[in-house]
Protein backbone atom coordinates (compact mmCIF):
# COMPACT_ATOMS: atom_id res chain seq x y z
CA UNK A 1 0.00 0.00 0.00
CA UNK A 2 1.31 3.42 -0.95
CA UNK A 3 2.73 5.67 2.35
CA UNK A 4 0.39 8.18 2.09
CA UNK A 5 -2.61 6.21 1.37
CA UNK A 6 -2.01 4.12 4.80
CA UNK A 7 -1.71 7.21 6.70
CA UNK A 8 -5.02 8.55 5.55
CA UNK A 9 -6.70 5.84 6.65
CA UNK A 10 -4.98 5.84 9.85
CA UNK A 11 -6.57 9.49 9.99
CA UNK A 12 -9.34 7.70 9.12
CA UNK A 13 -9.08 5.36 12.02
CA UNK A 14 -8.20 8.21 14.34
CA UNK A 15 -10.93 10.61 13.49
CA UNK A 16 -13.68 7.19 14.38
CA UNK A 17 -12.09 7.20 17.50
CA UNK A 18 -12.44 10.90 18.09
CA UNK A 19 -16.26 10.92 17.71
CA UNK A 20 -16.29 9.53 21.07
CA UNK A 21 -14.84 12.80 22.95
CA UNK A 22 -17.00 15.15 20.29
CA UNK A 23 -17.29 18.73 22.79
CA UNK A 24 -20.01 20.61 23.78
CA UNK A 25 -20.83 24.03 22.21
CA UNK A 26 -21.49 27.46 24.14
CA UNK A 27 -25.25 28.32 24.83
CA UNK A 28 -26.52 30.28 22.10
CA UNK A 29 -27.38 32.97 23.75
CA UNK A 30 -24.86 34.66 26.12
CA UNK A 31 -23.96 38.36 26.97
CA UNK A 32 -20.96 38.74 24.19
CA UNK A 33 -19.54 41.87 26.31
CA UNK A 34 -18.66 39.31 29.36
CA UNK A 35 -18.80 35.60 28.63
CA UNK A 36 -18.63 35.43 24.71
CA UNK A 37 -17.11 32.49 23.95
CA UNK A 38 -17.41 30.85 27.63
CA UNK A 39 -18.42 26.92 27.65
CA UNK A 40 -19.58 24.69 30.21
CA UNK A 41 -17.89 21.40 29.14
CA UNK A 42 -17.32 19.47 32.26
CA UNK A 43 -16.05 16.23 31.03
CA UNK A 44 -13.21 14.57 32.76
CA UNK A 45 -11.21 12.49 30.77
CA UNK A 46 -10.37 9.83 33.42
CA UNK A 47 -6.86 8.86 31.22
CA UNK A 48 -6.07 12.40 30.60
CA UNK A 49 -6.23 14.42 33.92
CA UNK A 50 -5.64 17.68 31.83
CA UNK A 51 -8.01 20.91 32.38
CA UNK A 52 -8.72 23.44 29.70
CA UNK A 53 -9.32 27.12 30.64
CA UNK A 54 -11.22 30.26 28.58
CA UNK A 55 -11.95 33.70 29.54
CA UNK A 56 -12.41 36.82 27.35
CA UNK A 57 -9.68 39.63 28.28
CA UNK A 58 -12.51 42.10 29.57
CA UNK A 59 -13.85 39.56 32.10
CA UNK A 60 -13.44 37.93 35.33
CA UNK A 61 -14.46 34.82 34.95
CA UNK A 62 -12.83 31.20 33.86
CA UNK A 63 -14.44 27.93 33.53
CA UNK A 64 -13.51 24.35 32.02
CA UNK A 65 -13.95 23.57 28.82
CA UNK A 66 -13.49 20.01 27.21
CA UNK A 67 -9.78 19.15 26.27
CA UNK A 68 -10.00 16.32 23.95
CA UNK A 69 -7.20 13.58 23.51
CA UNK A 70 -4.57 14.23 21.40
CA UNK A 71 -3.96 12.03 18.16
CA UNK A 72 -1.09 10.96 16.59
CA UNK A 73 -1.36 12.04 12.73
CA UNK A 74 1.15 12.41 10.96
CA UNK A 75 3.48 15.77 10.01
CA UNK A 76 4.13 16.65 6.24
CA UNK A 77 7.65 15.88 5.16
CA UNK A 78 7.99 19.64 4.70
CA UNK A 79 6.88 20.51 8.19
CA UNK A 80 9.49 17.78 9.68
CA UNK A 81 12.22 19.20 7.78
CA UNK A 82 11.25 22.86 8.70
CA UNK A 83 11.05 21.69 12.44
CA UNK A 84 14.46 19.96 11.88
CA UNK A 85 16.43 22.86 11.58
CA UNK A 86 14.77 25.22 14.48
CA UNK A 87 15.99 24.03 17.81
CA UNK A 88 13.09 23.79 20.51
CA UNK A 89 10.42 23.20 17.73
CA UNK A 90 9.51 19.69 18.62
CA UNK A 91 7.20 20.94 21.25
CA UNK A 92 5.51 23.33 19.55
CA UNK A 93 4.87 20.43 16.32
CA UNK A 94 3.31 18.13 19.09
CA UNK A 95 1.15 20.85 20.40
CA UNK A 96 -0.28 21.19 16.90
CA UNK A 97 -0.03 17.53 15.93
CA UNK A 98 -3.64 17.34 16.69
CA UNK A 99 -4.78 19.96 13.38
CA UNK A 100 -3.98 19.46 10.03
CA UNK A 101 -4.49 23.14 9.12
CA UNK A 102 -2.13 24.15 11.94
CA UNK A 103 0.28 22.16 10.41
CA UNK A 104 0.09 23.39 6.93
CA UNK A 105 0.26 26.90 8.27
CA UNK A 106 3.71 25.70 10.21
CA UNK A 107 4.82 24.24 6.63
CA UNK A 108 4.01 27.51 5.12
CA UNK A 109 6.24 29.72 7.38
CA UNK A 110 4.01 31.26 9.71
CA UNK A 111 5.57 30.55 13.02
CA UNK A 112 7.33 33.62 14.25
CA UNK A 113 10.09 33.09 16.59
CA UNK A 114 10.06 34.98 19.88
CA UNK A 115 12.23 33.59 22.62
CA UNK A 116 11.35 36.36 25.03
CA UNK A 117 11.32 35.52 28.97
CA UNK A 118 10.70 36.99 32.41
CA UNK A 119 12.22 35.82 35.53
CA UNK A 120 11.30 36.04 39.14
CA UNK A 121 11.14 33.46 42.61
CA UNK A 122 12.84 30.87 40.50
CA UNK A 123 10.77 30.64 38.04
CA UNK A 124 10.95 31.57 34.34
CA UNK A 125 7.83 32.20 31.44
CA UNK A 126 8.81 32.25 27.89
CA UNK A 127 7.10 33.29 24.86
CA UNK A 128 8.94 30.46 22.48
CA UNK A 129 6.64 31.04 19.40
CA UNK A 130 3.92 32.51 18.22
CA UNK A 131 1.80 31.01 14.99
CA UNK A 132 -1.10 33.43 13.74
CA UNK A 133 -3.35 35.25 11.41
CA UNK A 134 -5.73 37.91 11.46
CA UNK A 135 -8.19 35.85 13.18
CA UNK A 136 -6.23 33.56 16.08
CA UNK A 137 -2.65 33.65 17.45
CA UNK A 138 -1.70 30.48 19.16
CA UNK A 139 1.07 31.44 21.23
CA UNK A 140 4.18 28.63 22.15
CA UNK A 141 5.47 29.05 25.83
CA UNK A 142 7.38 27.21 28.37
CA UNK A 143 7.52 27.43 32.26
CA UNK A 144 10.65 26.25 34.02
CA UNK A 145 11.02 25.83 37.65
CA UNK A 146 14.87 26.49 38.33
CA UNK A 147 14.53 23.10 41.50
CA UNK A 148 13.12 19.80 39.94
CA UNK A 149 9.90 18.56 41.45
CA UNK A 150 7.19 21.92 41.53
CA UNK A 151 3.72 21.25 39.15
CA UNK A 152 4.21 25.05 37.47
CA UNK A 153 0.78 25.62 35.69
CA UNK A 154 -0.25 29.01 34.17
CA UNK A 155 -3.60 30.48 35.88
CA UNK A 156 -4.08 33.96 34.21
CA UNK A 157 -3.30 35.81 31.16
CA UNK A 158 -4.00 39.41 30.03
CA UNK A 159 -2.44 41.34 26.87
CA UNK A 160 -2.28 44.68 26.39
CA UNK A 161 -0.96 46.60 23.44
CA UNK A 162 2.03 49.03 23.26
CA UNK A 163 -0.47 51.83 24.98
CA UNK A 164 -0.78 49.82 27.97
CA UNK A 165 -4.62 49.28 26.86
CA UNK A 166 -6.01 45.83 27.55
CA UNK A 167 -6.91 43.59 24.25
CA UNK A 168 -10.79 42.62 23.73
CA UNK A 169 -9.66 39.39 22.77
CA UNK A 170 -10.38 35.93 24.07
CA UNK A 171 -8.10 33.38 25.93
CA UNK A 172 -7.99 29.72 25.77
CA UNK A 173 -5.29 27.17 27.34
CA UNK A 174 -4.67 23.65 28.52
CA UNK A 175 -2.99 22.64 31.31
CA UNK A 176 -1.93 19.07 33.00
CA UNK A 177 -3.46 19.41 36.43
CA UNK A 178 -1.50 18.12 39.63
CA UNK A 179 -0.43 14.96 39.51
CA UNK A 180 3.14 12.91 40.11
CA UNK A 181 3.55 13.06 35.88
CA UNK A 182 3.11 16.79 36.26
CA UNK A 183 5.60 17.59 39.05
CA UNK A 184 8.70 17.87 36.31
CA UNK A 185 9.25 21.42 37.18
CA UNK A 186 8.51 22.25 32.97
CA UNK A 187 5.22 23.17 31.51
CA UNK A 188 5.58 23.45 27.54
CA UNK A 189 2.08 24.15 25.97
CA UNK A 190 -0.01 26.59 24.12
CA UNK A 191 -2.03 29.64 24.77
CA UNK A 192 -4.88 30.11 21.99
CA UNK A 193 -5.98 33.79 21.48
CA UNK A 194 -8.88 34.98 19.67
CA UNK A 195 -9.09 38.52 18.13
CA UNK A 196 -12.50 40.36 19.26
CA UNK A 197 -11.38 43.53 17.05
CA UNK A 198 -9.83 42.38 14.02
CA UNK A 199 -9.48 45.41 12.26
CA UNK A 200 -7.31 46.57 15.30
CA UNK A 201 -4.34 44.08 15.77
CA UNK A 202 -1.35 45.82 17.84
CA UNK A 203 1.86 45.65 16.44
CA UNK A 204 3.69 44.59 19.80
CA UNK A 205 2.04 42.63 22.45
CA UNK A 206 2.73 42.92 26.40
CA UNK A 207 1.50 39.23 28.11
CA UNK A 208 0.74 39.78 31.85
CA UNK A 209 0.78 36.57 33.08
CA UNK A 210 -0.08 34.71 36.67
CA UNK A 211 1.17 31.41 37.53
CA UNK A 212 1.03 28.99 40.24
CA UNK A 213 3.83 26.74 41.72
CA UNK A 214 2.39 23.58 43.44
CA UNK A 215 -1.01 25.10 42.76
CA UNK A 216 -0.17 28.47 44.82
CA UNK A 217 -0.66 31.52 43.11
CA UNK A 218 2.38 33.72 42.87
CA UNK A 219 2.10 37.40 43.97
CA UNK A 220 3.94 39.00 40.72
CA UNK A 221 2.83 38.45 37.56
CA UNK A 222 5.40 37.99 34.48
CA UNK A 223 5.83 40.21 31.91
CA UNK A 224 7.13 39.91 28.85
CA UNK A 225 7.03 42.27 25.46
CA UNK A 226 7.17 40.62 21.93
CA UNK A 227 6.32 42.13 18.64
CA UNK A 228 3.90 40.94 16.03
CA UNK A 229 5.56 40.24 12.24
CA UNK A 230 2.21 41.43 10.07
CA UNK A 231 4.28 40.33 7.31
CA UNK A 232 3.54 36.67 8.31
CA UNK A 233 -0.85 36.78 7.22
CA UNK A 234 -1.44 40.11 5.84
CA UNK A 235 -1.55 39.01 1.97
CA UNK A 236 -3.19 35.54 3.60
CA UNK A 237 -6.93 36.84 2.96
CA UNK A 238 -9.51 34.77 4.21
CA UNK A 239 -11.84 32.68 1.76
CA UNK A 240 -15.39 33.59 2.20
CA UNK A 241 -18.27 30.84 0.98
CA UNK A 242 -21.80 33.03 1.34
CA UNK A 243 -24.22 29.87 1.48
CA UNK A 244 -27.40 30.72 3.22
CA UNK A 245 -28.52 27.30 2.69
CA UNK A 246 -31.67 26.07 4.73
CA UNK A 247 -31.60 22.58 6.08
CA UNK A 248 -34.92 21.45 7.45
CA UNK A 249 -34.81 18.24 9.69
CA UNK A 250 -38.16 17.34 11.94
CA UNK A 251 -39.59 20.45 11.27
CA UNK A 252 -36.72 22.23 13.03
CA UNK A 253 -35.14 25.11 10.23
CA UNK A 254 -31.19 26.24 10.25
CA UNK A 255 -29.64 28.45 7.55
CA UNK A 256 -25.73 27.62 6.88
CA UNK A 257 -25.03 31.24 6.11
CA UNK A 258 -21.51 31.19 5.39
CA UNK A 259 -18.14 29.15 5.49
CA UNK A 260 -14.89 31.70 6.23
CA UNK A 261 -11.86 29.67 5.93
CA UNK A 262 -8.46 31.16 7.86
CA UNK A 263 -5.05 30.08 7.67
CA UNK A 264 -5.53 28.89 11.41
CA UNK A 265 -9.02 27.31 11.31
CA UNK A 266 -12.56 27.22 9.28
CA UNK A 267 -15.59 29.09 10.34
CA UNK A 268 -19.20 27.98 9.87
CA UNK A 269 -22.06 30.52 10.69
CA UNK A 270 -25.46 29.01 11.53
CA UNK A 271 -28.22 30.67 12.06
CA UNK A 272 -31.81 28.71 13.51
CA UNK A 273 -34.75 29.81 13.08
CA UNK A 274 -36.67 31.33 15.98
CA UNK A 275 -39.64 29.58 15.24
CA UNK A 276 -38.26 26.91 15.95
CA UNK A 277 -40.43 24.39 18.57
CA UNK A 278 -36.99 22.70 19.83
CA UNK A 279 -33.59 24.16 20.73
CA UNK A 280 -30.76 22.92 18.60
CA UNK A 281 -28.04 22.68 21.13
CA UNK A 282 -25.90 21.37 18.80
CA UNK A 283 -24.18 18.78 16.15
CA UNK A 284 -22.17 15.70 16.30
CA UNK A 285 -19.11 15.33 14.70
CA UNK A 286 -19.50 18.07 12.41
CA UNK A 287 -16.80 18.52 9.64
CA UNK A 288 -16.07 19.46 6.49
CA UNK A 289 -15.39 16.28 4.16
CA UNK A 290 -12.97 16.69 0.73
CA UNK A 291 -13.12 14.31 -2.05
CA UNK A 292 -10.72 12.34 -0.80
CA UNK A 293 -12.77 11.46 1.94
CA UNK A 294 -10.48 13.54 4.82
CA UNK A 295 -12.10 15.32 7.12
CA UNK A 296 -11.73 18.88 9.24
CA UNK A 297 -13.40 19.36 12.25
CA UNK A 298 -12.60 20.29 15.72
CA UNK A 299 -10.12 18.47 17.71
CA UNK A 300 -10.92 19.00 21.42
CA UNK A 301 -8.47 21.97 21.82
CA UNK A 302 -9.51 25.97 21.53
CA UNK A 303 -12.56 26.97 21.18
CA UNK A 304 -15.66 24.75 19.27
CA UNK A 305 -18.18 27.65 18.89
CA UNK A 306 -18.75 31.38 19.51
CA UNK A 307 -22.25 33.21 19.66
CA UNK A 308 -23.58 35.04 16.45
CA UNK A 309 -26.15 37.51 16.94
CA UNK A 310 -29.00 36.14 19.27
CA UNK A 311 -30.21 33.40 17.23
CA UNK A 312 -26.97 32.01 15.80
CA UNK A 313 -23.55 29.91 16.23
CA UNK A 314 -20.37 30.57 14.62
CA UNK A 315 -18.47 26.63 14.77
CA UNK A 316 -14.52 26.60 14.43
CA UNK A 317 -13.14 23.84 12.59
CA UNK A 318 -9.69 22.81 11.47
CA UNK A 319 -8.43 25.14 8.31
CA UNK A 320 -9.06 24.01 4.93
CA UNK A 321 -7.19 26.90 3.72
CA UNK A 322 -3.89 25.36 2.09
CA UNK A 323 -4.85 22.69 1.00
CA UNK A 324 -7.11 24.08 -1.42
CA UNK A 325 -10.17 20.73 -1.90
CA UNK A 326 -12.16 20.28 -5.12
CA UNK A 327 -14.68 19.61 -3.34
CA UNK A 328 -15.91 20.14 0.20
CA UNK A 329 -19.42 19.17 2.03
CA UNK A 330 -20.79 20.13 5.40
CA UNK A 331 -21.63 17.16 7.44
CA UNK A 332 -22.99 16.10 11.33
CA UNK A 333 -24.12 12.58 12.36
CA UNK A 334 -26.41 14.16 15.01
CA UNK A 335 -28.63 17.36 15.88
CA UNK A 336 -28.87 17.44 19.26
CA UNK A 337 -32.29 19.31 20.16
CA UNK A 338 -34.89 19.62 22.61
CA UNK A 339 -38.83 21.18 23.10
CA UNK A 340 -38.48 24.48 24.14
CA UNK A 341 -40.88 23.87 26.66
CA UNK A 342 -38.54 20.94 28.46
CA UNK A 343 -35.76 23.65 28.49
CA UNK A 344 -36.28 24.16 32.21
CA UNK A 345 -35.43 22.13 35.32
CA UNK A 346 -37.47 22.94 38.48
CA UNK A 347 -36.86 21.50 41.56
CA UNK A 348 -39.03 21.55 45.09
CA UNK A 349 -36.88 23.38 47.41
CA UNK A 350 -38.10 21.63 50.46
CA UNK A 351 -38.81 18.07 49.57
CA UNK A 352 -35.80 17.48 46.99
CA UNK A 353 -37.72 16.60 44.81
CA UNK A 354 -37.86 17.34 40.70
CA UNK A 355 -40.80 19.22 39.91
CA UNK A 356 -40.01 19.43 36.45
CA UNK A 357 -37.38 17.35 33.73
CA UNK A 358 -37.56 16.34 30.44
CA UNK A 359 -37.80 12.76 30.77
CA UNK A 360 -37.03 10.11 33.41
CA UNK A 361 -33.15 9.59 32.72
CA UNK A 362 -32.65 12.59 34.77
CA UNK A 363 -33.39 12.51 38.28
CA UNK A 364 -31.49 14.77 41.04
CA UNK A 365 -29.58 12.83 43.87
CA UNK A 366 -29.46 15.40 46.23
CA UNK A 367 -30.36 18.99 47.45
CA UNK A 368 -27.90 20.75 50.11
CA UNK A 369 -28.96 24.23 51.21
CA UNK A 370 -26.35 26.10 53.49
CA UNK A 371 -27.06 29.82 54.66
CA UNK A 372 -26.24 31.26 51.08
CA UNK A 373 -24.68 28.27 49.46
CA UNK A 374 -26.81 25.47 47.36
CA UNK A 375 -25.82 22.55 45.97
CA UNK A 376 -27.38 20.54 42.98
CA UNK A 377 -26.66 16.50 42.71
CA UNK A 378 -28.54 15.74 38.79
CA UNK A 379 -27.85 11.95 37.54
CA UNK A 380 -28.44 11.34 33.75
CA UNK A 381 -28.87 8.16 32.32
CA UNK A 382 -27.08 8.17 28.65
CA UNK A 383 -26.70 5.41 26.05
CA UNK A 384 -23.04 4.72 24.66
CA UNK A 385 -23.26 7.36 22.19
CA UNK A 386 -23.17 10.15 24.97
CA UNK A 387 -20.64 8.45 27.34
CA UNK A 388 -18.43 11.35 27.31
CA UNK A 389 -20.64 14.03 26.50
CA UNK A 390 -21.71 15.63 30.27
CA UNK A 391 -24.87 17.42 31.00
CA UNK A 392 -24.52 20.65 30.41
CA UNK A 393 -26.90 23.13 32.89
CA UNK A 394 -26.93 26.70 32.49
CA UNK A 395 -25.67 29.59 35.16
CA UNK A 396 -29.09 31.14 35.19
CA UNK A 397 -30.51 29.34 38.85
CA UNK A 398 -33.43 31.00 39.98
CA UNK A 399 -36.01 30.79 42.88
CA UNK A 400 -39.22 31.85 43.47
CA UNK A 401 -38.89 34.71 45.65
CA UNK A 402 -36.88 36.21 43.08
CA UNK A 403 -33.40 35.96 44.85
CA UNK A 404 -30.17 36.08 42.69
CA UNK A 405 -27.22 33.58 42.44
CA UNK A 406 -24.32 33.10 40.60
CA UNK A 407 -22.47 29.77 39.78
CA UNK A 408 -19.35 28.89 42.22
CA UNK A 409 -17.99 25.71 40.87
CA UNK A 410 -19.09 22.43 39.41
CA UNK A 411 -17.72 18.85 38.80
CA UNK A 412 -19.06 15.75 36.94
CA UNK A 413 -17.85 12.00 36.33
CA UNK A 414 -19.52 9.14 33.84
CA UNK A 415 -19.36 5.85 35.31
CA UNK A 416 -21.18 2.02 33.84
CA UNK A 417 -24.85 1.61 34.99
CA UNK A 418 -25.79 -0.04 37.44
CA UNK A 419 -27.89 -2.37 35.42
CA UNK A 420 -26.50 -4.60 32.19
CA UNK A 421 -26.81 -2.50 29.12
CA UNK A 422 -28.50 0.31 30.06
CA UNK A 423 -25.78 2.50 28.86
CA UNK A 424 -23.77 5.11 31.42
CA UNK A 425 -25.10 7.31 34.41
CA UNK A 426 -23.56 10.80 34.65
CA UNK A 427 -23.27 12.32 37.62
CA UNK A 428 -22.81 16.42 38.12
CA UNK A 429 -22.33 18.08 40.85
CA UNK A 430 -23.00 21.72 40.94
CA UNK A 431 -22.47 24.93 43.52
CA UNK A 432 -24.31 28.18 42.85
CA UNK A 433 -24.02 31.25 45.82
CA UNK A 434 -27.11 33.18 46.55
CA UNK A 435 -26.45 36.87 46.04
CA UNK A 436 -29.86 38.20 47.62
CA UNK A 437 -31.72 37.41 50.89
CA UNK A 438 -35.68 37.86 49.65
CA UNK A 439 -36.45 34.83 52.38
CA UNK A 440 -36.13 31.09 51.78
CA UNK A 441 -37.42 29.45 48.29
CA UNK A 442 -40.42 27.11 47.65
CA UNK A 443 -38.52 26.07 44.13
CA UNK A 444 -35.19 26.05 42.37
CA UNK A 445 -35.12 26.68 38.50
CA UNK A 446 -32.38 26.84 35.94
CA UNK A 447 -32.24 25.84 32.37
CA UNK A 448 -30.47 23.46 30.08
CA UNK A 449 -28.00 24.13 28.20
CA UNK A 450 -27.47 20.86 26.52
CA UNK A 451 -29.01 17.28 26.53
CA UNK A 452 -28.62 13.76 25.06
CA UNK A 453 -32.10 14.15 22.65
CA UNK A 454 -31.85 14.13 19.09
CA UNK A 455 -33.60 14.96 15.60
CA UNK A 456 -34.24 11.47 13.42
CA UNK A 457 -31.20 12.50 11.25
CA UNK A 458 -27.72 14.74 10.48
CA UNK A 459 -27.70 16.59 7.26
CA UNK A 460 -25.15 16.75 4.17
CA UNK A 461 -24.59 19.72 2.36
CA UNK A 462 -22.30 20.56 -0.51
CA UNK A 463 -20.55 23.66 -0.09
CA UNK A 464 -18.16 23.76 -3.27
CA UNK A 465 -17.15 22.30 -5.85
CA UNK A 466 -20.10 19.40 -6.27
Amino acid sequence: MHEDQSWEQLEQELWKDKQRVESIPVPEKIDLSILMGMQQAKQQLAQRQRRSHFRWATSGIACLILLGLFFSIRLSPAVAAYVSHLPGMEKLVELIRDDKGLQMAAEHNMIQPIGASAEHDGVRFTVDQVLMDQKRMLLFYTIRHEQPGHHVELNQVKFYNQNGEQTTAGYSWSSRGDNEESRSSLEQNRLDVYWQDTTHIPDALVANVTLTVDQKQLDTPFQVSFPIDKRKYESLKETVYPLNQKVTVDDQQFTITKIVVYPTQTEVSIQFDPANSKRIFGFDQLRLEDEKGRTYSFWGIGIVSTPDGETGVTYNLESVYFEQPKQLVLKADGIRALDKHKLQVVIDAKTGKLIKAPDSRLTLSAIRQNQDVVGIDLSLQVGSQDENRMLSVGNDLTDDRGNQYEYASGSTSSRPAEEPNKGYLQNSSILYKRKTDKGAPQEYRFTLEDYTSRLSTGFSVPITGQ
